[in-house]
């Protein structure tokens, strides 16, 4: 890399560094044991807990009990595909709640995808999760007034 390129690329990261930074989304990496090897700092916005409180524990566990058994199956029919020979899977996309510091849930949409690296193991999913408790109130109460008008 010639000095130009070195900066480009400088520059780059720092752009990276400060869309991360900024951002109220959560991006994430879990490894293949389904622990959490990154996770933004915007988690602390969202969900009220530092990325070192979140990479402590596995992935699962920041997903709320009602939701838990849904995101561990979704993981483990991706790993189930992977085993068979399938290298490429289409990103995902859910509706989960994940836990709040605070004790609460907040409703998040997920979209993520499995990696592979040149040998075509898989090696990880990055993420990233999106705060709709906004959204999914709004869906709850068109649904309720529709249910009125309908009586």
């Amino acid at each position: 890399m010639n000095d130009s390129q070195i900066a480009a690329f400088a520059g780059s990261m720092d752009l990276l560094k400060k869309i991360n930074e900024a951002t109220q989304d959560v991006y994430w990496i879990i490894d293949k044991t389904g622990r959490f090897v990154y996770v933004s700092p915007s988690v602390y916005q969202q969900r009220g807990f530092t990325p070192e409180e979140v990479m402590a524990r596995p992935a699962l566990e920041s997903i709320c009990e009602e939701d838990r058994a849904c995101a561990g199956e979704t993981f483990s029919l991706g790993l189930e595909i992977i085993n068979q020979g399938l290298t490429r899977l289409p990103a995902g996309r859910a509706r989960l709640r994940q836990l709040h510091k605070n004790g609460g849930c907040i409703w998040t949409e997920v979209v993520s995808e499995f990696f592979f690296d040149e040998e075509r193991e898989f090696k990880f999913v990055i993420g990233m999760s999106r705060n709709i408790d906004a959204l999914v109130a709004l869906e709850d109460e068109v649904a309720r007034l529709t249910k009125n008008a309908a009586r």
